[in-house]
């Protein structure tokens, strides 16, 4: 959850997974290259979150200061607290090493979050005031390390740790473990990692292996270029895991420059899990980069898969604004995306849409303060005030 809330983290590592040659045409002569530390007081807003205050810093700096094309690595850091009575931290990486030939990206949370649960599946829309709250604390460690095989192109490992302790429900322990309860969502759906007997507790430790291709001209904000990144986990009861499953990932964006200075880029996002899924590790749609205007984990099963576009333009000095557009589901099974019973059907898909403002903090390296707000189908819609883009 840090991660979605604070600076470069909130999107996955392809987007410093390039050789940004063509980023900036600078004039070597003219280019500074020092090493810079930034600390700033951090406000926020989610509807995960409500408003949230705290402190985020970051160590700015570059591993070949004579190399005028290559990418600054940055270490960001921070911690929050929330007006729902969250505590949310962390430390991140993205070190680039000379000519960008390897790339080693490092993401890492503390969380101990009130959050809402409305059950398991696609089908859950009646529940919009019926939830269940629970509480939990999690850790969360992330790892990679890619390599360069041609231009454009890394390949990449890396291992994913998440610990979740200290799960309090409304329930009493004595109803979970024995099922007396079965009005529960959590019992209802048979909720792996609390309705199990796996009340305190689990952990789940798994190895990767991603693939980048990345021929974007900007790492925050592209006006051209295309992304695909597919990443495979498997979690494994011998390495550590408390459940055996897997899971695979599919990230595509593509960008299009309209006129002299707008952009409409597309997004689609797909991540499918096989196996003994925890609740925590399941697909969820909703949250501030996919599907805007549900909360996060609105909606949660096996299977996701969404679609968004989006229009960016400039408004004046270092402002600009966006329109949004997006249609996303959860399924258990890969055949519920198109399939209702035996006819074919999207009656399953959700809605999202809305706009936001953009604020450039950092112009040089385009990186900007994102204030969105979405809406979908159900709930309220949601207020989201971040740093750097959704896609």
């Amino acid at each position: 959850m840090f991660s979605s809330i604070y600076a470069q983290n909130d999107n996955p590592p392809e987007q410093s997974n390039r050789n940004l040659s063509s980023q900036y045409k600078y004039d070597s002569l003219k280019v500074k290259r020092k090493n810079s530390f930034i600390i700033a007081p951090l406000i926020t807003n989610g509807p995960e979150t409500s408003w949230a205050f705290g402190a985020a810093s970051a160590y700015i700096f570059r591993t070949d200061k004579s190399d005028t094309t290559l990418r600054a690595s940055t270490i960001p850091m921070g911690i929050l607290y929330t007006l729902n009575n969250q505590i949310i931290g962390g430390v991140g990486a993205n070190i680039f090493f000379p000519r960008e030939e390897y790339i080693f990206r490092f993401e890492s949370s503390f969380s101990k979050f009130p959050d809402k649960f409305w059950g398991i599946g696609n089908r859950t829309d009646f529940r919009e005031a019926d939830f269940e709250k629970y509480t939990f604390t999690q850790i969360f460690l992330n790892p990679q390390f890619y390599k360069k095989v041609k231009k454009n192109l890394f390949l990449g490992i890396g291992y994913n740790f998440q610990t979740v302790f200290d799960i309090e429900t409304n329930l009493p322990r004595k109803a979970l473990n024995n099922s007396i309860l079965p009005e529960s969502y959590f019992l209802k759906d048979n909720v792996v990692g609390i309705a199990n007997n796996k009340y305190d507790n689990y952990l789940t430790s798994g190895v990767e292996v991603i693939f980048n291709f990345d021929s974007r001209n900007n790492a925050y904000v592209p006006t051209k270029g295309e992304l695909v990144r597919l990443r495979f986990s498997q979690f494994y009861k011998a390495i550590g895991s408390d459940f055996n499953f897997v899971f695979f990932e599919v990230d595509f964006r593509k960008f299009f420059k309209v006129g002299a200075k707008s952009t409409f880029g597309i997004n689609s996002y797909m991540m499918f899990t096989f196996g003994d899924v925890p609740f925590r590790n399941l697909p969820t749609l909703g949250g501030r980069n996919y599907m805007r205007g549900y909360y996060d984990g609105r909606f949660r099963d096996q299977k996701y898969f969404s679609f968004q576009g989006e229009y960016r333009f400039p408004i004046w000095w270092r402002f600009s604004g966006v329109g949004f557009l997006g249609f996303g589901r959860v399924a258990k099974n890969m055949e519920d995306f198109v399939f209702d019973g035996k006819k074919l059907s999207l009656d399953g898909f959700k809605i999202s849409f809305g706009g936001g403002l953009r604020v450039a903090i950092l112009p040089k390296e385009k990186l900007n303060i994102r204030i969105d707000y979405g809406f979908g189908i159900v709930g309220p819609g949601a207020l989201s005030i971040v740093l750097a883009e959704a896609f």
